[in-house]
């Protein structure tokens, strides 16, 4: 069953918006030891963004520099369930080993759980990779619903959801309708506390690419049944975690992790950049933390 801690790693550009795989590399050389594995291509990955041929890259430059035994999950999601398909393919060919996949949204009054459906259900059988269903709508604006995801959770090939709603109420449907083997994973760092309690297995979690150790350590008490320590990272680290998500977006991860002294470039346009007075902002935010960083954050 997939668990553990996977940072959705951003994809450097330059500040001329080119790609920066020695960049990408390096980041993920100095995560790897925190955490279990990484997502690719993902929300935060800028993916959107990216060419067919730069994905590609992507995903190369990032299977060479991940260590043995650490996972790579590539995000395939797109509008088109052919495009999906391919993107299987081609992640597969590059070394990935799940796949991480959004729903079509661009015709969202068309998206109803039988079209969503009957796409996961076609793209799960040409997959040449397990994959989990990806709920995330502040970017999608659809939600899948309980009762969809109970429908594909007994579909050969997906194994789980990563559930980025933070919304614990309709965590908590889905997983009383889905059987236990069905992994879910949260997405939503200010929330990660309540969703292992229902049963998470696992966190895709943007913070945790500028502070992986806090949550590590949050899902080890809360497995230790160390619920107050757990807590108390839980509540100091919000505030951060609402920083690079919530605030401020991709660029705030970009640019926390800049402050951190490590490789992560710049947004592509039309992203902009942080202002000076986000980047004191975040830099504060930051500098109200390093008693606990100093310790081991990483």
């Amino acid at each position: 069953m997939l668990a553990g801690l996977f940072p959705p790693v951003p994809t450097p550009f330059t500040a001329a918006g080119d790609l920066d795989l020695p960049a990408l590399q390096a980041l993920l050389t100095v995560l790897a030891p925190e955490v279990d594995g990484f997502v690719l291509l993902g929300s935060n990955g800028e993916a959107v963004y990216l060419s067919e041929a730069e994905r590609c890259e992507v995903l190369r430059a990032a299977k060479a520099a991940i260590p043995a035994g650490k996972l790579l999950i590539a995000g395939t999601g797109g509008e088109a369930t052919r495009q999906v398909i391919a993107r299987h393919e081609q992640a597969a060919a590059l070394g990935a080993d799940y796949a991480l996949v959004l729903p079509p949204h661009y015709y969202q009054g068309q998206m109803t759980d039988e079209a969503l459906a009957r796409h996961y259900r076609a793209v799960a059988a040409a997959s040449p990779l397990p994959l989990l269903l990806y709920n995330f709508p502040a970017n999608t604006t659809i939600s899948l619903s309980p009762t969809l995801v109970a429908r594909l959770a007994g579909v050969d090939k997906v194994v789980g959801l990563k559930d980025s709603s933070g919304n614990i109420g309709a965590l908590t449907e889905i997983v009383r309708q889905i059987p236990e083997s069905f992994t879910v994973i949260t997405g939503n760092a200010p929330t990660l506390l309540p969703a292992l309690s229902l049963g998470a297995k696992g966190a895709i979690l943007a913070v945790a690419n500028v502070a992986p150790r806090p949550y590590r350590d949050i899902m080890q008490h809360f497995a230790n049944g160390q619920l107050p320590q757990a807590r108390a990272l839980q509540l100091r680290y919000n505030p951060l975690a609402l920083a690079v998500t919530n605030r401020y977006g991709v660029a705030g991860l970009k640019a926390a992790l800049r402050l951190r002294g490590l490789p992560a470039g710049y947004p592509r346009a039309p992203l902009l950049d942080l202002t000076a007075e986000q980047q004191s902002d975040l830099a504060a935010l930051l500098a109200s933390l390093d008693g606990l960083v100093q310790e081991g954050a990483w």
